[in-house]
């Protein structure tokens, strides 16, 4: 399961104790006010590639996964508009799935400090029998494929570490007049290693998907532009 980022209070969805518990969708993404990246799966590159940089973090194991970079402040950003409305900017999944998520086993589990489900009403997750309601079976339909896509993303990153394809990106950036902002501990891929990987991995990687992928990564580079006039532009 992917890290619970925005989940103050999670616990196991269960048709007994649940039984009567109403989910009322909310266009309100305010949870996300204090980060300023969020986990990316490989699928998503394409649509968030015109609105935001897919870097690669690092983690204390040496492994590596996407993100995509929401701005360029120490925490927070500026894609959220009036009452907690996503502005015209693509909404990554790891937001959308909020407030439920998937364990490594399987099991829905929600956050039971979300604001969409604070009243009477919304649509129910279990009907009278205690079966789950269409309501729940889309919610976990997707939680299925968000999860499927993440563990082909995990796929993706350890051939980019096998292969050494994955380079440091440090960068400076002028936001201010003598403010100078660096962008480290990030990595893109390195499109001169890119060239000299196997022939037969080029194929594999173009009926994957992966070459796609990699070249919607190097693509959404040039988001790092909008990504300053969105913040200069938004104090």
């Amino acid at each position: 399961m992917t890290t619970l980022l925005f989940y103050n209070e999670p616990a196991f969805l269960n048709r007994e104790v649940h039984k009567t518990l109403k989910f009322k969708a909310s266009p309100d993404y305010s949870f996300t006010e204090d980060v300023n990246s969020v986990p990316l799966t490989g699928i998503e590159f394409f649509e968030a590639s015109r609105d935001m940089p897919v870097l690669f973090s690092k983690d204390d194991k040496g492994d590596f996964f996407p993100l995509a970079l929401l701005s360029l402040m120490d925490s927070g950003h500026k894609h959220l508009g009036d009452a907690g409305s996503w502005n015209d900017s693509y909404i990554p999944a790891f937001v959308r799935r909020y407030p439920f998520a998937l364990t490594d086993e399987g099991a829905v589990c929600f956050d039971q400090k979300a604001s969409q489900f604070d009243s009477d009403e919304g649509e129910k997750l279990f009907d009278d029998a205690g079966e789950n309601t269409e309501t729940l079976n889309n919610i976990i339909q997707f939680l299925n494929n968000y999860d499927q896509q993440y563990k082909n993303t995990l796929d993706y990153c350890e051939e980019l570490k096998a292969l050494n394809l994955l380079s440091p990106f440090n960068l400076q950036i002028l936001l201010e007049k003598d403010k100078p902002l660096r962008l480290e501990g990030l990595f893109v891929i390195d499109e001169k290693k890119l060239t000299s990987i196997p022939e037969e991995k080029v194929n594999a990687w173009f009926g994957s998907g992966w070459l796609a992928w990699t070249y919607a990564h190097l693509h959404s580079l040039g988001a790092l532009n909008r990504l300053v006039k969105r913040q200069k532009d938004r104090p």
